[in-house]
């Protein structure tokens, strides 16, 4: 009978450990003397650095997917536990709103800019290893369906129709779910195979992102604290229009500071639906079909394919991290003139530390997409050549020891296609600042702000309607002090 043994973690989840002599996964608190706790952030040795943040902390072997977190004993099998709670007092405001507006009219609305934001995850892995030394595992994370209304609650004109009267009502609509199922099988000589959803070539290598502390930024509030169509689009594969595709990946071992990767997605469906429909052949909403009558379907990618190589070493002080991806794909077949075109992007990422203390890091993506992984239209309208988007992104964090404290910040940029058929071209751009303060094991106090802003010419932003010098930039903004505990 295997040994089974319950692990604890607090604070970051996460560490990079490079070269091949120190490929094992360190959990931070298990005595690692560069390790901070409470603040998220786990300083390797090795000059590495990786913030867990309150949304990043918990992803686990998602991210970092070749060795388990806990490296168990031939026979055995470990099981992990991770479960966070997040509160914050936040106030949120944005431009293009019609005003305040008056009872028993249609004036405007307005916006209360201020509440409480909050969420919990819930994190699970096993980690085991046969007789003769192969590794295997699984990992899932559990989220909570977080609702404004309950089931069948619409707004028709005037009339409030079925929306909740009182908080008890409404958090009828708040349900768990799966977010991420994944397993993995192999040997830190032969590399690793992963088969589920969370797991994308561009989740596991991106390199020099500096979202993953406070809350997480624009990563974060965009489309939950504002309208979709008032804050900036966050276009990298960590967030979930990319890495929720169910697919095969394989990641090699470390050989001298370079490991590499490699990962298939048949479609954009997930584990969950299997390889058949739920409606009937060529019926819109059959994520796996391949050609469709329904031209709506031609929106969707298949047979994706993610290669990525990435290098990571220390020298002395200076511990440093660089990694390319790349990315393509095919569309479905739908009827009608075909007018996407498959994806065709490429991330060049990097990221130094210095002293175990300090990072900066960058990150430009480009080529073929709109908006957050979606496929990008063909030249329509008055678009006389396909727009190729270009998304960069820069930014720097620092830890006082003593304290503890995190403190950071960066800036992105994205110009892409947006809206197809008019000449112009959309810009979303963003910036957040934040700190975390270690409290104790385990609790952290996080205080941020973050501004975000998307223009496109000739684009009302407020109606969808083209043509038009109206409402083409809004502008939203979001200030959040709160506390996240974690286990």
């Amino acid at each position: 009978m295997g040994k089974l043994r319950l692990l604890l973690s607090a604070g970051a989840m996460l560490s990079l450990v490079a070269g091949a002599a120190n490929a094992a996964r360190i959990l931070g608190m298990q005595g690692n003397p560069a390790t901070v706790t409470g603040t998220g952030l786990v300083n390797q040795l090795s000059g590495f650095q990786q913030m867990g943040s309150p949304y990043t902390g918990g992803q686990g072997l998602e991210i970092e997917p070749a060795t388990p977190w806990s490296v168990p004993a031939p026979g055995t099998i470990n099981m992990r536990v991770n479960s966070f709670v997040n509160e914050f007092p936040m106030y949120t405001s944005f431009t293009g709103m019609n005003g305040a507006g008056t009872p028993g009219s249609n004036a405007g609305n307005k916006i209360q800019g201020y509440g409480i934001y909050g969420w919990i995850r819930i994190d699970l892995g096993l980690d085991g290893m046969t007789k003769n030394g192969i590794k295997y595992g699984a990992y899932t994370q559990i989220r909570e369906n977080n609702t404004t209304a309950p089931a069948g609650g619409t707004l028709s004109g005037a009339t409030n129709s079925g929306f909740a009267t009182n908080p008890s009502v409404d958090s009828l609509g708040n349900t768990l779910y799966v977010r991420h199922a994944n397993v993995y099988i192999g040997t830190d000589q032969l590399g690793f195979i992963k088969i589920g959803t969370g797991i994308a070539a561009q989740t596991l290598f991106e390199t020099g992102l500096n979202d993953n502390f406070d809350i997480g930024g624009w990563i974060s509030f965009d489309g939950t604290n504002i309208p979709a169509n008032m804050g900036p689009v966050w276009p990298w594969a960590d967030e979930g229009g990319e890495y929720m595709a169910a697919r095969l990946v394989y990641v090699s071992p470390v050989i001298a500071g370079f490991d590499a990767g490699i990962a298939f997605a048949p479609n954009n469906s997930t584990p969950f639906d299997g390889s058949g429909c739920s409606t009937g052949y060529g019926g819109v909403g059959c994520v796996t079909q391949s050609s469709s009558t329904f031209a709506a379907d031609q929106g969707r990618y298949r047979n994706e394919l993610g290669l990525a190589l990435r290098y990571r070493n220390a020298f002395g002080p200076i511990g440093l991290a660089v990694a390319g991806i790349y990315t393509t794909s095919g569309k479905v077949n739908a009827v009608g003139p075909q007018v996407y075109n498959g994806e065709n992007i490429g991330d060049i990422g990097a990221s130094v530390s210095v002293n175990h203390v300090w990072s900066i890091g960058g990150n430009v993506m480009f080529g073929a997409f709109n908006g957050n992984w979606g496929l990008q239209n063909k030249p329509v309208g008055l678009q006389t050549s396909t727009t190729q988007a270009v998304a960069w992104e820069a930014g720097t964090k620092y830890t006082f020891l003593q304290v503890p404290l995190t403190i950071g910040t960066y800036y992105f940029n994205y110009k892409y296609q947006g809206q197809p058929g008019i000449p112009t071209q959309r810009t979303s751009q963003g910036i957040d600042v934040g700190a975390v303060y270690g409290m104790g094991p385990g609790v952290v106090l996080i205080a941020e702000y973050a501004w975000g802003q998307n223009y496109q010419g000739d684009y009302n932003f407020l109606t969808g309607a083209t043509g038009t010098s109206a409402g083409n930039k809004v502008t939203a903004q979001v200030a959040t002090l709160g506390m996240s505990v974690r286990f």
